[in-house]
């Protein structure tokens, strides 16, 4: 269904202080409090056209903190269990649940999630800081650091579910998705001098380009996962809801950063950290902090130079490197349902490979964790040359 209000353009408000001051002739520092807020932007996750809300239930005199009622809204419209609904048909030839017979379009199993619909909204506050050394002595660098937090209402999608009350859209203010804290960078570029009066040997040495890029930033958070409590709300009244963290209990076995475990033979997510709501009932979990997966450095380095050859025609060559140091990346564990048994090619053997499971490190395929292309793949170089005239 289309929305009544699609169409209606996004709107940001950015606004920004800074501060700059030349320490020296040649370095720069600043430093900026950065912000915007966006609303109307589409999402179909904060409306549900086809979902049984409050005033339906207290209109049939159900209550989703009722047992009993839940047994009710789960039976067969035709069985004893569906108590004073039963063959209480909607529309000749409806077969289906109470629950279903229930909602503003029975004949429809979908939620009906609207098109375009300009409900969306996020907020963005940042302090960002850099220095900057212009060229001199051979060498120039700018190093940025901020440190940001970013919430939005447009994170409520787990894999391919939307999840939350959609009569309580406050509730779906949280941790952005693709928050990440902290970033910090450095472009650095050197270049070689004049270092004797011999011409060969000048000629040798001079002017070879070194340049480095490297970003070191927070990971992306994991996603909190999605309730299965059986009768479950998305049976009930058609939406659904994320489980509740377990206070105490660690979040993962070992930390992901720690390059200190085998991946191949470690579950590396705690199942024991996250337990469904009670039946019929919305979870509070959102996205964490503390909650991220493996940061993923971005490390690249450049070198070479441009001969001249006579005027107008110049040989340029360059080695260029990704991943210069070769950091392993591991792909991003499983962590939709802390439920599903974690098994190994030996169960009985702790040290035996793992095959499936929460906290499970499929490693068949390289490369499927998230951002894994910006510094997953494997060290790599390159030759180019390029002739102008």
């Amino acid at each position: 269904m289309i929305d009544q209000n699609s169409g209606r353009p996004g709107r940001q408000y950015q606004w920004s202080v800074g501060l700059q001051r030349e320490v020296t002739r040649d370095l720069v520092v600043e430093a900026s409090y950065v912000a915007n807020r966006q609303i109307w932007l589409t999402t179909g996750n904060l409306v549900n056209y086809n979902f049984i809300g409050q005033d339906t239930l207290k209109f049939y005199n159900l209550s989703l903190n009722s047992a009993a009622d839940l047994a009710i809204l789960s039976s067969q419209i035709t069985s004893s269990g569906a108590g004073r609904f039963q063959n209480k048909l909607p529309f000749p030839g409806f077969s289906g649940t109470v629950a279903q017979s229930l909602r503003p379009f029975p004949q429809f199993n979908a939620g009906l999630t609207p098109l375009w619909a300009p409900l969306g909204k996020a907020w963005y506050d940042s302090l960002q800081t850099k220095v900057t050394k212009r060229f001199s002595h051979g060498i120039d660098f700018t190093y940025s650091f901020t440190y940001s937090k970013e919430l939005d209402t447009l994170s409520t999608t787990i894999g391919m579910t939307a999840t939350g009350d959609v009569e309580n859209r406050q509730l779906f203010k949280q941790l952005s998705s693709n928050s990440r804290p902290f970033i910090n960078g450095l472009a650095v570029n050197y270049r070689t001098p004049t270092w004797s009066k011999n011409k060969i040997l000048s000629f040798i040495v001079r002017d070879w380009e070194i340049g480095g890029f490297m970003q070191y930033a927070s990971g992306l958070p994991f996603a909190p996962p999605v309730a299965t409590t059986t009768p479950a709300l998305g049976s009930a009244v058609f939406l659904n809801t994320v489980q509740n963290r377990v206070p105490g209990e660690p979040l993962f076995t070992q930390d992901l950063n720690c390059h200190c475990f085998d991946p191949n033979t470690t579950f590396v997510l705690n199942p024991k950290a996250w337990v469904n709501p009670g039946p019929g009932q919305f979870g509070s979990a959102t996205y964490y902090n503390d909650y991220r997966r493996q940061r993923h450095p971005i490390e690249n380095l450049a070198f070479g130079r441009a001969f001249r050859i006579k005027e107008g025609m110049t040989l340029n060559v360059r080695a260029e490197f990704t991943n210069v140091f070769n950091r392993a990346i591991i792909n991003d564990p499983t962590s939709t349902n802390p439920a599903t048994p974690q098994t190994r090619i030996v169960n009985s053997d702790p040290n035996s490979e793992t095959t499936a499971g929460f906290g499970f490190i499929n490693n068949g395929v390289l490369n499927q964790g998230t951002f894994a292309t910006g510094g997953g793949q494997p060290r790599q170089g390159q030759l180019v040359g390029r002739f102008q005239f």
